[in-house]
């Protein structure tokens, strides 16, 4: 019984994560380079932004996501020109109110 309702919890916690990602777009822009390095970013499709945090960028802080390894995705994506989506914290924005990025996808 006990197998069952743990497997009922993780197949429905399943969708809310599902719904934190951006459709696919390309890069736009990236901002590197601030002091307690974190990256802004823009993408060429509107933002995904559940929490209504400010939308000219896409955030990404150390604390909340690995820097590095997005900073890393983003390039290589806008030089090949390829798809990425954006997965976002849907429960909060940045401490300056713009929208808390969480994780990257890189697509074919």
């Amino acid at each position: 019984m006990k197998l069952i309702g743990l497997a009922a919890l993780l197949f429905l916690s399943i969708p809310s994560f599902a719904n934190d990602w951006s459709q696919a777009t390309k890069v736009a822009e990236i901002n590197t380079g601030y002091t307690g390095g974190f990256i802004l970013f823009r993408t060429e499709k509107a933002h995904h932004n559940p929490k209504n945090c400010d939308a000219a960028f896409y955030a990404v802080r150390q604390g909340d996501a690995e820097v590095d390894q997005i900073l890393s995705v983003l390039l290589a994506a806008q030089k090949s020109g390829g798809s990425i989506q954006v997965g976002v914290n849907s429960s909060k924005c940045d401490q300056h109110g713009r929208i808390s990025v969480s994780r990257i996808r890189s697509l074919p």
